[in-house]
């Protein structure tokens, strides 16, 4: 339908009746601003109002639509035309409302997605300062009922002594207050950087026992070495990495280093020996040390 057109036709037959605007918008429940609109193309008839107009102005439907009088020959494909057009039309309609609602269905489909996985990356992380975050992030990785059996540790009164961070890497030496430790290992959550999410770590560490925790791979090897309740006399723990001895302090009687070696062959390391203020070895159990009991 041609806006300007109809306009035409309809004000070219509404002054061959002598009517006002006034009149013919009377004619149709209308207002004659409405008339005005239609005349002047700025507007059209709605559907509902196209057969009253066309029988009012003595036209045709297919006239009105074509914005002219037409012939007898001319109504019927005019008609059919306008038919088809009016199929076409509807069916546009509905394919851009199909595809409309369709995206806005993936869209929300989508933001859903991202939003439950924004909140499972957030809910199953916690900052560095929450330390009692960190505690249940440790007892959820390390605690089961066999280890609080086999290792007689009451991971319900776990309590994080000291945290040591390192890259995308921190970990937490825990101790359940009656002389038993354990260490817990947490990575860098990847979508809120500044929160960690617990992934495991040594469940069980006797007091004075100097333990390793390793993981990695050649490019990026994390070694961790923890401890608690070690001798006054331990000042010093040394240890070997792709043939380098590395020589490392031992404060207040704990250890808890976390190293990230990269592009090192040798992702295991174990302490070698733990030694006092003069470098001499102490006899303290750690974990890879082979020696029978008896040359302790």
């Amino acid at each position: 339908m041609d806006a300007k057109a109809t306009g035409g036709l309809i004000a070219r037959r509404r002054k061959e009746q002598n009517w006002s605007q006034g009149d013919l918008a009377e004619r149709l429940h209308v207002t004659d601003k409405a008339v005005s609109k239609w005349e002047t193309g700025r507007g059209l008839p709605s559907v509902d109002l196209l057969e009253p107009l066309a029988e009012a102005l003595d036209l045709t439907v297919s006239e009105l639509l074509s914005g002219r009088e037409l012939t007898p020959e001319e109504l019927p494909k005019a008609a059919e035309a306008q038919v088809m057009e009016s199929m076409e039309r509807e069916r546009r309609t509905r394919r851009r409302s199909f595809f409309a609602t369709t995206a806005l269905a993936l869209i929300g489909i989508a933001a859903i997605g991202v939003g439950t996985r924004l909140a499972a990356h957030y809910l199953g992380s916690v900052p560095e300062t929450d330390l009692e975050g960190l505690e249940r992030q440790a007892f959820a990785s390390l605690a089961t009922p066999r280890r609080a059996i086999v290792y007689d540790f009451d991971y319900y009164d776990l309590e994080i002594v000291e945290t040591e961070r390192r890259g995308d890497y921190l970990a937490a030496l825990c101790t359940d207050g009656a002389g038993k430790w354990c260490m817990c290992v947490y990575e860098r959550d990847s979508v809120f950087t500044d929160r960690w999410r617990g992934g495991g770590g040594k469940p069980y560490l006797p007091a004075g026992e100097l333990g390793s925790w390793n993981f990695g791979n050649p490019q990026e090897a994390v070694i961790i070495f923890c401890g608690g309740d070690l001798p006054e006399e331990a000042v010093w723990y040394t240890f070997q990495n792709s043939g380098i001895t590395y020589t490392c302090p031992i404060e207040n009687g704990r250890v808890l280093d976390v190293f990230v070696l990269p592009d090192t062959g040798d992702i295991s390391s174990y302490p070698e020996e733990v030694l006092d203020q003069d470098g001499n070895p102490l006899d303290v159990r750690y974990e890879g040390d082979l020696r029978p009991e008896t040359w302790r």
